[in-house]
């Protein structure tokens, strides 16, 4: 597990998501990619600290990868690249040897791969056969002395091979020089309690890693007093847990500490009592300068000396007010003056009118990525407590949480027995995403998921990664899939969920009885074809029954809007990569003649003034991809002014026979251009 995975860890369980979230335009239909977690700016700038970080359990890793089955670490990407590492000892050139290599491979999606190996005799290691993407961020170290000394490196764009040089080192417990420059806190706001983030900058201006021994108490390179209320303390991402510790109120941190500017993060909680809160800032050690941040709009900070400052970046980009001042003196204490605007603690004010999940069957796992769109009226902040929480969100059955995103954990959430969690808030007025994801085992036969939702939603929108998939569900409605990148999805919808409600959905990969995929995909577009073919069948003179509805004149839209649909699959298999162009080709212009067809058929009356290419394109606008609009929209589309003339005596929309003085279509109720009356 990765220090990013601990991080995340802390306040739900499970790993941080890789995802993209992708989520359909409410203007157009299409897909939007959304990135969630991960943050690639971010990871670019701690880029060398993570290195560190993800070293320091090079143990695990190798026990993963050594002696387990790997599912927890997943390889780097796979290609032609040769990665050569020199492990180096400024001193000794025989310490360089038998060390422990750790590889760790951060695609530009946020997605890791791992692995490991061990020096030679001359400290030398490579790794074969992994990807020369230039994008793809390498970090690899050495774990020598229980410390690890890490590098980044990429692939220059071409190149097959890359080298990165680890130099080691003895460590020292001199703590000579060493500077605290900064200590920043960010304060958010959960209801009763804060959670204040803090991150100390340390200077150490020698050549030499400093590691002091966790036993020894009364030593540490650097000690902050936090007080006795603080809770739930925990490190962060760019700190080495087996390094910093807290006790009594107490943080101490004892190494090691690498050559020039280091960060030391890490979080706790305090309880609010009152309207206000005191935040204490007190270190052992002198401090250059205190940044206090407010990460939930509308805290008010005060404290001697401290001033407005210019506005400080989030992780996500949005700005937060921050007040500073200049340092303190070693064990001078600074009480920061916190108060928190006015709340409404009411959870009926909250509405979803809109969900979005995402979902990814394999052979182990499902995957579900969700988002919900909060609604809170203008106003203050609704806000909840421990006890009485704004809602609660469940997981189905056998499900185990696997990240949040950084704006989700930003509205409070407490993890529950149920591996659901709470959202205490505060939540502020206007649209708020709440975004998670969780995994599910999975059988190669298959998987049942039940969905359940805190408050009634609006819309509901499903999306299945289209791997081979038949789905059963009695209460979501198909529409119409769609191609994202280089992935099919199936879209499935439903409106107005109850909080009451449960909606279940079966997949079942087609290949789960044992068919290869090949011959299951195979199956899936003869089945295709068979249709379309089926349904083409009048092509060649068409059964008795339609030859007897024919002669009796007896309505034949049925069999035109059964074609017309048969052309839109025709169409959608085309899209996904299902059908050849020829083919494709070839089989629509044989239904679509047919349609034309019957649609000559059902306006006989009309037929000696409506010109073959007016019918053609009236029946272009029938099998038009937006299936699902009805009839009035199609007919607003096809005309510029919104109107359908009544030429001929018939609505070009859907083709019935309409009088001259109507100005709506009988039949799909599209408006009717009339035309001007004769003279003045």
């Amino acid at each position: 597990m990765s220090c990013l995975s601990r991080r995340l860890s802390r306040r739900l369980p499970g790993r941080p998501s890789r995802r993209l979230f992708s989520r359909p335009s409410r203007r157009s239909g299409r897909t939007q990619r959304r990135r969630f977690t991960r943050h690639p700016a971010l990871v670019a700038k701690n880029v060398a600290t993570l290195a560190i970080c993800v070293l320091w359990w090079t143990p695990l890793a190798l026990a993963q990868h050594d002696g387990g089955d790997g599912r927890g670490a997943p390889r780097p990407p796979a290609g032609n690249g040769v990665l050569n590492i020199q492990v180096r000892h400024a001193t000794t050139p025989n310490q360089a040897a038998g060390l422990s290599i750790a590889l760790y491979a951060l695609a530009p999606d946020g997605s890791p791969g791992l692995a490991n190996g061990q020096t030679d005799a001359q400290g030398r290691f490579s790794f074969e056969g992994i990807s020369t993407d230039p994008e793809i961020v390498y970090l690899i170290g050495a774990s020598y002395r229980d410390i690890p000394f890490g590098q980044r490196v990429t692939f220059a764009p071409d190149a097959t091979t890359a080298r990165a040089e680890i130099e080691i080192s003895d460590p020292t417990d001199r703590l000579a020089g060493v500077e605290v420059e900064e200590l920043r806190a960010r304060i958010d706001w959960r209801g009763d309690r804060v959670v204040v983030r803090e991150t100390l900058r340390i200077i150490n201006p020698g050549d030499r890693v400093i590691l002091l021994s966790g036993d020894d108490r009364s030593r540490a390179i650097t000690s902050r007093q936090l007080g006795p209320a603080a809770q739930d303390f925990s490190p962060g991402l760019r700190s080495i847990s087996g390094g910093l510790g807290f006790e009594y109120g107490r943080v101490r941190f004892w190494g090691p500490l690498y050559p020039g500017e280091q960060r030391i993060d890490y979080q706790y909680s305090l309880p609010i009592e009152a309207p206000g809160l005191t935040l204490p800032v007190e270190m052992r050690e002198a401090l250059g300068r205190v940044v206090i941040v407010a990460g939930t709009p509308g805290i008010e900070v005060a404290g001697p000396e401290l001033v407005a400052s210019s506005q400080v970046l989030s992780e996500s980009g949005q700005p937060l007010s921050a007040w500073t001042r200049s340092g303190l003196r070693g064990a001078q204490r600074l009480d920061v003056a916190l108060t928190f605007p006015e709340l409404r603690r009411d959870p009926g004010l909250i509405t979803i009118p809109r969900a979005d999940i995402w979902l990814e069957l394999d052979d182990t796992r499902l995957t579900a990525t969700v988002e919900l769109d909060i609604e809170i009226p203008p106003g203050s902040p609704v806000a909840g407590t421990p006890g009485a929480p704004l809602f609660h969100v469940s997981l189905p059955i056998g499900a185990a949480m696997s990240g949040a995103t950084p704006q989700a954990e930003a509205l409070g959430l407490v993890p529950t027995a149920d591996a659901g969690f709470d959202v205490i808030g505060p939540i502020d007025p206007g649209t708020t995403s709440l975004g998670y994801s969780y995994q599910l085992p999975a059988r190669p036969e298959g998987i049942g998921l039940e969905l359940r939702f805190p408050r009634n939603v609006e819309t509901l929108n499903v999306m299945i990664a289209d791997t081979g998939l038949a789905l059963d569900s009695r209460r979501l409605h198909r529409r119409r899939p769609f191609r994202s990148g280089t992935r099919n999805y199936l879209h499935r919808e439903a409106y107005n969920v109850s909080p009451e409600e449960v909606l279940d959905l079966e997949l079942v990969p087609l290949r789960a009885a044992g068919m290869p995929r090949p011959a299951a995909m195979g199956l899936t577009i003869a089945a295709a074809a068979g249709g379309a073919v089926f349904l083409a069948m009048p092509l060649f003179g068409g059964s008795r029954r339609q030859r007897d509805v024919a002669a009796k004149g007896e309505p034949i839209g049925a069999e035109r809007e059964a074609l017309y649909e048969a052309i839109r699959d025709l169409d959608h298999d085309f899209e996904t990569g299902k059908l050849e162009a020829v083919d494709h080709r070839t089989m629509r212009k044989d239904l679509r003649e047919r349609a034309i067809s019957l649609l000559r058929k059902e306006r006989a009356p009309a037929t000696d003034s409506a010109s073959p290419q007016a019918i053609a394109t009236a029946s272009e606008v029938q099998i038009a991809p937006a299936s699902r609009e009805s009839s009035a929209s199609r007919a607003a589309a096809s005309s510029p002014g919104g109107t359908q003339p009544a030429a001929g005596g018939y609505c070009t929309a859907c083709g019935a026979q309409v009088e001259s003085k109507w100005r709506f279509c009988s039949r799909c109720g599209g408006p009717l251009e009339q035309a001007p009356e004769a003279g003045g």
